[in-house]
Parts: C-alpha cells; structure tokens; sequence
C-alpha cells in the first residue's frame, strides 16, 4: 500500500455517517434491553426473580448455538452482488420490531390473571425473536467496515466511529426513566424504537462493498476448525467475557437508585456518570492505541480498574458526590478494553488469515456479538443470584439492609475480578502487537 493511497479515504462522509448511524441505531436497542429488560420482568411483568434468570440463560444457550452457525451462514452464503449489505437490510427492521414486542406487559394480550408460565412464555419467544435479528446485524454490520476501504488508517475510523455511536447511544438510554415516568414503559421503548430505525436506514442505501476477497472454499464445518485454531481471538475473548459478565454499573444502575439512594430517579444521573466519560475516551482511543499499543492499554488500564473497584466498595456511597466523581473515573478505565474489542477481533482475522489464507470474517465478529450478549445475560444471572443470596425480593417497597449490600457488592467489587481475567489473559497468553498485525495486513493483501 503506498503513501499517496493510503492517505486518501475512499468513503464519503455521508457514507461513515451512515454506517456511524447504524451502529447508534443499533445500540440504542441493545442498552435498552441490556439495561432495562431485567427490570421490566420482574418489577412490570410480575415475573419471578428466578424465573427471569432461568430465561436469560435458555436464550443464552440458543445464543450459543445460533450465532456461530449465523456467522458460518455469513461466511458461506454468496449473494448476487453484495456479501453483508443484505444481512444488514434485514436486520434494520427486525431489531426495533423485536425489541418492542419485548417490553410489552403479556398481560396486555393474557390479561391481569395471566400465569407466569404463560407470561414467561411470551417473553422467551420475544427474546429470542430479538436475538435472531440482532445476530443477524452485528458480524455483518462488523464485517462492512473491512470490504467499504482497503485503507487500514480509514478501516480502523470507521470501527472508532462504531464504538464511539455506541457510547451515544449509551447516553441516550439515560432519559429513558425520565420518559418512562411520562408515558409508561412500553410507549417510552416504541419511541426509541422509532429513532433507532431512522438512524440505521441510511446504511442500507449508502455503503457499498468496494473490496472483494477471493472465496475461501472452505466447508461449513472447515469454518469452526479455523475460528478454534485462531489462539488469540479465543484468549481475548475469554478475558473480554469476563469483564463484561461482571461491568454491572448500567444493568444495576435502577435497582441501585430505587433502592439504596431511595430514588428512582436518580437512574438517569447515574447513567450519564457512567456513560459521559465513555465519550470522552473513545475519542483518546486512536491515540492512545498509537502511543501504548491495545495489549499494553489493556493492560494498565485493567490493574487501574481494580484498584479503583476496591477503593469505591471501601469508601461506599454515603457522600453521594464522592461516589458519582469515582465512579465516572472507574467507568473510564473499566471501558477502555472493551472500547476496542472489534478492533481486537479484526486483527485476529488477519492473524487467521496470515496464518490459513482462510478469511472468516462472518464467524470471528459472530463470536464476538456471542460473547457480548451471552456476558450481557450473564451480568444480570450473575447479579441477580447474588442479589438473592443476600435477601432482595422482587417488587417490594424497600429491601433489608443485607439486600442492600448484596446491591452494592455487585455495583461496586464484582466487576474487579473480571478485570483480575483480563489482566492475566493479556499478560501471559496473548501476544499479538500492532507491528505484528501490520506486516500480515501487508502479507494478506498481496496473496
């Protein structure tokens, strides 16, 4: 790739916006259920703590083995003229519509009697259906960025831009309980719904498929031999699971607010501290990335996520204000791995296909949207067994004084072990730096 190339991009602005949209689009649906969708079971839908749980993991399990298969289909299927576009267009009607049948009270079709088997039913049904789309997005929508540009400088913007509409679409789930307030759970999701589809509509008719790579022939089954051979894509996103099945600020921000601060609306100032620094820093993150490398920024900004999980549990939460200024330090160095996991992801592609000739896009980002959704349950499995080891019980009007500190456990202390995988995953097993990566982007291109 010579100088003069590279430093031309070969997108037009609409067309990062656009795929800037979708990603914003798609987000604001994947926080609101992220989020809220715990909540709205047990405290709206009337549906038992350990029932919601039970159903958040057979949905993870069918998320286990639907995404990989997803991801091989992605890699297989040849369309007539593009290879992820038409995923995408499906897709950007089937999440918002998913997620709207989701938040809507069973009751509403079984009425006020209705059982929980026949409510928890529904909701499984919902939640799959939301699944399957979202799947259906997301290696895909990943994938673009690498056939819009054979630019690696504009490659690497255009997956910034994703991470940054994804920060924003956070900060846009921090209204929602002040709508909620107005007009009720399920109008507040519709008009989110409304907007994320505007957003993600652009790209279906904008971005364009400029880099073609040769077809692999590679069997279906030949696809999974490639992605578990590919050693740091599995021991990153073992370390990435683990962060993420434990980053319980924003899955346990309302329950924190209704019960220990007595305020349930305090969510959205809670939110915003958790969210607003995420912009700031997914701004740094080229720089930053230029500066230390992703493994060494992993690294540091891990064991700082620690210490600061540590000291926020001891200091506690009576001086409000103490608590929300650590907090947003915490969520700054606690985001910043998972900042860049899709960046992490397509330098493993190019590590399998260095190493194979083998490129399996479809099924590498699918994993990745598999461990970021099966963490997303997780979180909330995981908080809600230990909220119930120490005593909450669901829909009541206050919570015993050990409900309490089973809240704060989880807010505060859990997300460190994840940090303590993640450290130990980039320490000692994965080795991939940017030289490296560099020199098999050059390799792949000339095969």
């Amino acid at each position: 790739m010579n100088k003069s190339k590279g430093s031309q991009m070969l997108t037009s602005p609409f067309e990062r916006f656009s795929y800037f949209g979708f990603f914003l689009g798609q987000n604001i649906i994947y926080v609101l259920q992220y989020q809220y969708l715990t909540y709205f079971m047990t405290e709206e839908a009337g549906i038992p703590l350990a029932t919601a749980a039970l159903l958040l993991g057979i949905a993870r399990i069918w998320d286990a083995v639907n995404d990989p298969i997803m991801g091989a289909v992605i890699d297989k299927v040849r369309f007539k003229k593009n290879k992820f576009l038409p995923w995408i267009r499906i897709s950007t009607v089937g999440i918002p519509l998913t997620l709207f049948m989701l938040f809507i009270n069973p009751e509403v079709f079984f009425g006020s009697g209705a059982s929980t088997i026949l409510k928890a039913t529904y909701c499984l049904i919902a939640l799959i259906l939301w699944d399957f789309m979202y799947t259906l997005s997301d290696a895909p929508i990943f994938s673009m960025a690498t056939v819009m540009t054979d630019r690696l400088f504009e490659r690497d913007k255009l997956m910034m831009l994703g991470r940054l509409a994804a920060a924003l679409a956070a900060i846009s789930s921090a209204v929602y309980a002040t709508i909620k307030l107005q007009v009720g759970t399920t109008a507040t999701v519709g008009i989110y719904c409304i907007i994320a589809l505007l957003f993600m509509l652009p790209v279906c008719f904008s971005a364009r498929e400029r880099v073609q790579h040769e077809d692999n022939n590679i069997s279906f089954i030949g696809i999974f031999k490639y992605l578990f051979s590919n050693k740091p894509l599995l021991i990153f996103y073992i370390g990435y699971f683990a962060v993420s099945a434990t980053n319980t600020m924003q899955a346990l921000a309302i329950y924190f607010a209704r019960y220990n601060l007595g305020n349930e609306g305090l969510t959205t100032l809670l939110m915003a501290v958790a969210i607003l620094p995420v912009v700031v820093v997914s701004m740094l993150i080229p720089a930053l990335i230029k500066r230390f490398g992703k493994r060494r920024l992993t690294i540091v900004s891990s064991i700082i996520s620690i210490a600061l999980c540590v000291v926020q549990y001891m200091l506690g939460y009576t001086s409000f204000w103490l608590f929300l200024g650590l907090a947003a330090v915490r969520v700054l160095f606690m985001q910043i791995p998972m900042l860049m996991y899709g960046m992490f992801t397509a330098d493993c592609i190019e590590y399998c296909a260095a190493k194979t000739g083998k490129r399996t896009e479809g099924v590498s980002f699918s994993l990745q949207t598999l461990m970021t959704k099966l963490s997303g349950s997780v979180v909330s499995i995981l908080s809600l067994a230990i909220m119930g080891s120490f005593g909450f019980v669901e829909q009541a009007e206050t919570q015993t004084a050990s409900a309490l500190e089973g809240i704060w456990l989880c807010m505060s202390l859990l997300p460190a072990a994840g940090y303590v995988v993640m450290l130990i995953c980039m320490l000692f097993f994965y080795k991939l730096n940017e030289k490296d990566v560099q020199e098999m982007i050059e390799n792949n291109t000339q095969k």
